[in-house]
């Protein structure tokens, strides 16, 4: 039997960061391994965690999404990033693939897109 992805989830609003948490636990196949409130929690706690992917929001108070992938990604070469934004601009977004992410989605992406991509 294959194991289910797991998913961590760095976001710092709340509502957010619970329905994104959400949407994975319900989907067959996945299992949310932690909820982050900032890039200095997931920092703490992802590495111990060590999750197949990582959703991470551009846009965290104190230290930047990008910067907590930089991070991140030196310590878990595995684990693949994707950076959530409301921005469609090509240069935050190369920023974050630079620093390790492995590709990008917008808030607004529905939950079938979000599944899928996250599969992929």
């Amino acid at each position: 039997m294959l194991s289910n992805i797991t998913v961590s989830v760095i976001e710092d609003v709340k509502a957010v960061r619970e329905m994104l948490g959400s949407w994975i636990r319900k989907a067959p196949g996945f299992a949310c391994s932690g909820e982050h409130a900032t890039g200095e929690s997931a920092l703490a706690a992802i590495p111990q965690e060590k999750p197949d992917i990582v959703l991470a929001d551009i846009n965290l108070p104190s230290m930047s999404g990008i910067e907590c992938v930089r991070r991140l990604k030196a310590q878990l070469p595995q684990t693949q990033f994707i950076i959530l934004t409301v921005y469609e601009d090509s240069d935050t977004i190369l920023k974050a693939l630079a620093a390790g992410a492995s590709g990008y989605l917008l808030k607004r992406t529905p939950y079938e897109e979000l599944l899928a991509a996250l599969r992929d």
